[in-house]
């Protein structure tokens, strides 16, 4: 038979680990869970639909920097 001695500062320590575990586990799932339904409302929130973006584009952005220069 095998009998072990655990003192009071070991059996705290395995007792905070515990807890520290469970608790730990409690935050990182409910962070997850709200990553992971946010990101099924972003996907479903804009109906299938990507709109592509659009930005304004000069033919020759030199020329626009030359008849700045000239109106000095």
């Amino acid at each position: 038979m095998l009998i072990a001695y655990v003192d009071p500062g070991l059996g705290m320590l395995i007792w905070q680990t515990v807890v520290a575990a469970f608790v730990g586990t409690i935050f990182y799932m409910n962070k997850t869970r709200r990553w992971i339904v946010a990101t099924i409302r972003n996907i479903f929130s804009r109906g299938g639909k990507i709109e592509p973006t659009t930005t304004a584009v000069t033919e020759n952005p030199a020329t626009e920097v030359e008849t700045k220069n000239d109106a000095r």
